[in-house]
């Protein structure tokens, strides 16, 4: 896949998880062009993975060339006149339609072109509609009209799907920005506090739906009930954890981009300190702490503990950061007392007359209590409970240290200590080592993706081929072309990789969310070989089906057409529990492999 927006992730292969909503969000896009698509807003605190789901979006549209253009603009927190966000607004817009349309990659930095270029792309590709609409613009923003500007900017998807007979996906990025960051006067005086309200009747066109997202839920809760009334925008929570087996594979790609070789009760530790959040998994890795150790647990912890209080980590810093913006509207006493009760109360949800009591307020505070709830509520600092009466605090456990360890000797003149509070982690885990090994043991038949990269990795880092590749297969049926066959076997067992992919990403039209499994490229001078694997964990009554073994051909057949370009590519279907015999007899006709756990785990390289 060509990665036409440069994912602010950094390398492709780092996105890990989010399949449950990336499908969600396929699915849903393709529904735009029969009108059925309801536009929606992606709620997550920061750091989140929403830009990387959006990003990631509009490269997998981009690189289906279908009839939905994908739109993706960034409201950035920086001051700005009306005029000139309206000119970044529709100037981001036509590059992406014809980058679209000409099938052109951007500048790495992902900036919009400028009107020189736009205007000799359009005439180049022959859309009076694109150079019409150039004009319209730039006739308004020399006049400095910044109402009609806008308007014209901001309704510039709809107006080209029914011009130009298209659909349209527009993703705006941290949209409540709108309100703190955009002036309607060019001497930046007057905040255009309703301007998202511009979009109030845009969301609801079929033909160019929105999907919008904000990093403080609270603030983009209440400016979706003021400005979008009628449910016209759909709510999908992100959450900033994976689910835990797609954290270890975080942990293991964020330790092998930081070339960092870790053990597999080290990768357990990381992922459950981290509680599977990408964020905290790469800020850790790319620790520049001196006494930096991931040689064991405790190591591990204690790199992660001076992440956490040196305030000039990058960790540290954007928390402190969105701590601070959170508390603008009660940063007070009384409101920091608050947030570290809650916050320290954690894991159940407390009462309004509960707070109370163990704030030492008297009974008739309770209006003062519920307003100052209410505003940390808009700053996501806390949420309802199960009733309007009860909140929550600060789920996130690092959240909860950094706050505590700025704040609680502000307060109540005392402090905390971080590298005990993760000791007490450490040692819970190192006393339950068993637990460990367990769990580690369960992770290997659930991943086998991971332990067929993993090998694939330590393969090309040690530009060694795998080792008795041939052994590791199952014996084949009648059916098969066995020079063809053999030719392939032979190439794997010599082949030295030069890159290794796990969950390699797949443009297949029509289909939601395709990836390779695991998949490794070897090059030299005359060809180029890919070996990919399609893995698959089930029980001895639930084999892989027919259509599953059809889906994995046509994979591998687009795969020869990806960027990669392999001359010849041969195909592993690794089925924990083996195959039905018809379909793995179809498999070998087509020229794939098969294994099974019996086959291939003895040589299974250490998770």
């Amino acid at each position: 896949m060509i990665y036409v927006l440069e994912e602010r992730i950094g390398d492709p292969s780092l996105f890990c998880g989010r399949k449950q909503e990336m499908e969600l969000l396929l699915n849903w896009a393709d529904k735009i062009p029969r009108k059925m698509a309801k536009s929606r807003a992606l709620l997550g605190r920061r750091k989140s993975g929403k830009t990387a789901i959006m990003q990631r979006m509009f490269n997998i549209l981009w690189n289906r060339n279908s009839s939905v253009v994908p739109f993706y603009f960034e409201v950035q927190d920086q001051d700005t006149w009306l005029l000139h966000f309206s000119d970044d607004y529709i100037r981001t817009f036509l590059s992406h339609y014809l980058s679209f349309l000409t099938r052109t990659p951007f500048a790495q930095n992902n900036e919009p072109w400028e009107w020189s270029i736009l205007t000799d792309m359009a005439g180049e590709t022959g859309s009076e509609n694109i150079l019409r609409r150039i004009g319209s613009f730039r006739n308004y923003f020399e006049k400095e009209n910044e109402h009609q500007a806008m308007k014209l900017a901001f309704g510039s998807p709809s107006w080209f799907a029914g011009y130009d007979n298209r659909f349209f996906l527009v993703m705006i990025d941290e949209i409540q920005y709108m309100t703190e960051y955009v002036y309607y006067d060019k001497a930046r005086n007057v905040r255009a506090v309703n301007l998202p309200g511009a979009f109030h009747g845009l969301v609801e066109l079929k033909s160019a739906p929105m999907l919008v997202s904000g990093s403080y839920v609270g603030w983009m809760t209440r400016m979706i009930e003021e400005m979008f009334v009628g449910g016209r925008l759909r709510r999908t929570p992100v959450s900033s954890s994976l689910e835990f087996e797609h954290g270890i594979e975080a942990v293991y790609k964020y330790a092998e981009f930081h070339k960092i070789e870790i053990t597999g009760d080290v990768a357990l530790a990381v992922n459950t300190m981290t509680r599977s959040d990408p964020y905290y998994i790469a800020s850790l890795f790319g620790s520049e702490w001196q006494g930096r150790d991931f040689s064991g647990i405790r190591g591990a912890v204690m790199t992660f503990a001076n992440e956490i209080r040196d305030r000039n980590s990058e960790l540290h810093r954007t928390w402190l950061e969105y701590i601070r913006m959170s508390l603008k509207k009660v940063n007070d006493r009384y409101g920091k007392q608050i947030l570290l009760l809650l916050s320290r109360e954690r894991d159940k949800e407390l009462g309004r007359d509960e707070i109370l009591e163990e704030l030492g307020w008297a009974p008739e505070d309770e209006p003062l209590l519920e307003k100052k709830l209410s505003d940390l509520e808009y700053g996501d600092l806390v949420t309802r409970g199960s009733t309007d009466y009860h909140y929550r605090g600060i789920s996130d456990d690092i959240l909860y240290l950094i706050f505590h360890d700025r704040y609680l000797y502000e307060i109540y003149r005392k402090k905390i200590d971080v590298k005990d509070e993760l000791s007490a982690k450490v040692e819970e885990l190192e006393k339950n080592k068993k637990v460990l090994k367990g769990r580690l043991a369960e992770l290997k038949g659930r991943m086998l993706e991971l332990i067929v990269w993993r090998e694939l990795n330590l393969c090309r880092k040690k530009r060694k081929p795998l080792e008795n590749f041939r052994k590791r297969l199952r014996p084949l049926l009648e059916g098969h072309d066995p020079e063809e066959t053999e030719k392939n076997i032979s190439a794997c067992e010599t082949a030295k990789f030069d890159m290794a992919w796990m969950n390699y990403l797949l443009n297949i039209p029509g289909a939601m969310y395709a990836e390779l499994d695991a998949l490794a490229i070897s090059r030299d001078a005359d060809n180029c070989l890919a070996l990919a694997f399609e893995t698959k964990n089930r029980n001895e009554k639930n084999p892989p089906t027919k259509d599953e073994a059809k889906f994995f051909m046509r994979k591998l057949e687009l795969l020869k057409d990806s960027p990669e370009k392999p001359g010849v590519v041969c195909g592993v279907y690794l089925s924990a529990k083996g195959f039905s015999e018809d379909v793995e007899r179809w498999l070998h006709a087509q020229g794939i492999l098969t294994a099974d756990m019996q086959t291939w785990g003895g040589m299974i390289y250490d998770l």
